[in-house]
């Protein structure tokens, strides 16, 4: 037996072993307390310990489904709740401002350069839930409910939009992620146009249930703009033309790919767990990808392998130092900030970059 495939059956059952152990309650999760360093090669974050958890006493956060940055530099924070769903946070972890008291579920946000300003998209991913486009001040200046008029829908309940991806020109895509699967096509004054996924077409151009969560859309081939899609329970991602027109599955085991957020000439991928659903309470852990999506470093998680027929070993989650990573934002400077579904309530864990 050669030293080679050893070391990927050694692999191979530490992420076995990883995959069945029994995994701490989202109830008794609490980060850690100190400065932990993660990740390998040029993909190394040290965390910074309690960022952000001065605001506790004031906000009692929900599910956190997702992060990002906006224009003024501000970290948007996007959470379950009634009264605040969008949380406006500085680098430093203070509390800017707080709004949106329109959403059930919020769980999907998207930044958009729009001519002269900047605005949101929300997607709330309840029964019947919408899409809200709005200023960073939370004004709401268009909401996109179920599309009747694609035919494709027997009640509005079935529409459970989890996340929006943008074009240039102001077009839009929805992602029904949690209901019918399906990817809409919008106009930019919010007019349905077309959609792809779910039940349509044949073979790998459908999109089976509990499927698109998340994705990006790669602009990097200048007039063939691809979109990928994180295919989370499935532990694939998928990439489409715009028309969608199926291009490639790839698979990731081991993994839970709940989004894509590109970073310089990488995309970084968060997991939710090791083997969602069957492990709800598996940590979880981050992969960063090159724009083939071959996985080239994992921040907590097993360092990737690939076997000789060029097939990802599993992979799995090294440290509890997460719990349902769920969003992810990468500020100006390269800090990581992961927002946590079913944490505890905890706040986002935000991460530097270590230098070489």
């Amino acid at each position: 037996m050669g030293s080679l495939r050893i070391v990927l059956l050694l692999w191979a059952a530490v992420a076995s072993l990883a995959a069945h152990e029994k995994h701490a309650a989202a109830g008794d999760y609490s980060p850690p307390g100190e400065a932990v360093v993660i990740g390998e090669g040029d993909f190394r974050y040290r965390l910074v310990p309690g960022w952000a958890t001065q605001n506790a006493a004031n906000y009692k956060l929900g599910n956190c489904n997702a992060i990002a940055q906006d224009s003024r530099g501000r970290i948007l924070l996007l959470h379950t709740s009634k009264e605040h769903c969008l949380i406006a946070l500085s680098p430093e972890g203070m509390v800017l401002d707080a709004w949106g008291d329109f959403t059930v579920a919020a769980h999907g946000l998207s930044v958009v350069k729009e001519k002269e300003r900047e605005v949101l998209f929300i997607s709330d991913h309840s029964a019947g839930g919408k899409v809200y486009k709005t200023t960073l001040d939370g004004e709401v200046l268009m909401t996109i409910s179920c599309p009747m008029e694609s035919a494709l829908y027997k009640h509005p309940a079935e529409f459970k939009p989890a996340k929006t991806l943008h074009l240039p020109g102001g077009e839009f895509f929805v992602i029904d992620g949690y209901g019918k699967d399906y990817i809409h096509r919008y106009s930019a004054e919010g007019k349905w146009q077309s959609a792809f996924g779910g039940n349509l077409g044949e073979g790998e151009a459908q999109l089976k249930h509990w499927g698109p969560h998340g994705g990006a859309i790669d602009f990097t081939e200048s007039g063939n703009p691809v979109m990928i899609l994180a295919l989370s329970d499935q532990q694939k991602m998928k990439r489409f033309k715009l028309d969608g027109t199926w291009l490639d599955t790839k698979s990731f085991p081991g993994s839970n790919p709940r989004d894509v957020v590109f970073h310089r000439d990488h995309l970084f991928v968060h997991h939710l767990g090791d083997n969602w659903p069957k492990d709800r309470n598996a940590p979880g852990y981050i992969s960063v990808l090159d724009r083939d999506l071959k996985v080239v470093a994992n921040l907590g998680g097993s360092a990737p392998r690939y076997d000789a027929k060029g097939r990802l070993v599993r992979m799995a989650h090294t440290t509890h130092l997460f719990h349902h990573p769920h969003g992810m934002g990468i500020d100006r400077e390269g800090n990581l900030y992961i927002a946590q579904a079913s944490s505890n309530g905890t706040w986002p864990l935000k991460f530097v970059p270590v230098r070489r």
